[in-house]
């Protein structure tokens, strides 16, 4: 009778524990829980355009727009008498001042009938500085090797450059400079050891 009365008992304390398991809230499969779902960050260092952000410490890069500007330059006229003044545009950007690129627009060759060509072939310019009141241009050496003119020549080449050059209200005188060395003369006519200033009696 006692043995029949401890089974009832084990039984009993057995199903009343199966049952407090079912109703407890554990994961009987022995599975995890999942997470949530964790919400995705965009990329901070991506801007709203999609283009890439610098990081901290660092300027992005701003290249200075190419810029318009209307110049005078001065050319001989076909008799070899005076400069004259013609309108031209020049572009200037980050490599190329206004200086320079006046002369480079110089040495091509005129558009106008009855003006003359003055420059070698092939000459280039290297540079144009401004020291002061005074633009320094550096000439490749085509501009006196292959010069092939006489005084007259010598005179208007010299006088074109710094008529144009000193057309900047800024610059008053022009230096010249070959391979970036000074030089006394380009052709043996005109002494260039000493800044050249604005040619009034060659301007038409």
């Amino acid at each position: 009778m006692i043995k029949k009365i401890l089974s009832a008992l084990i039984i009993s304390t057995t199903l009343l524990m199966f049952g407090c398991d079912n109703n407890s809230g554990g994961n009987n499969s022995g599975t995890p829980p999942e997470k949530p779902d964790k919400k995705i960050e965009t990329d901070k260092n991506i801007s709203d355009n999609g283009s890439e952000k610098k990081s901290d410490g660092e300027t992005p890069v701003k290249v200075k727009a190419a810029q318009i500007m209307e110049i005078k330059i001065y050319y001989p006229d076909e008799s070899g008498s005076k400069l004259v003044a013609v309108n031209r545009k020049i572009e200037t950007n980050d490599t190329i001042n206004k200086y320079l690129a006046a002369v480079n627009e110089l040495i091509k060759k005129p558009q106008e009938k009855y003006l003359t060509d003055i420059f070698p072939k092939n000459t280039k310019v290297i540079d144009v500085k401004l020291s002061g009141d005074t633009a320094v241009v550096n000439f490749d050496k085509n501009i006196s090797t292959h010069f092939v003119g006489g005084s007259t020549g010598e005179e208007f080449l010299v006088g074109s450059v710094v008529a144009t050059l000193t057309e900047f209200p800024e610059v008053n005188r022009v230096r010249f400079l070959v391979e970036g060395k000074e030089v006394e003369t380009l052709a043996g006519h005109m002494d260039l050891s000493v800044p050249i200033k604005r040619p009034e009696n060659l301007l038409k």
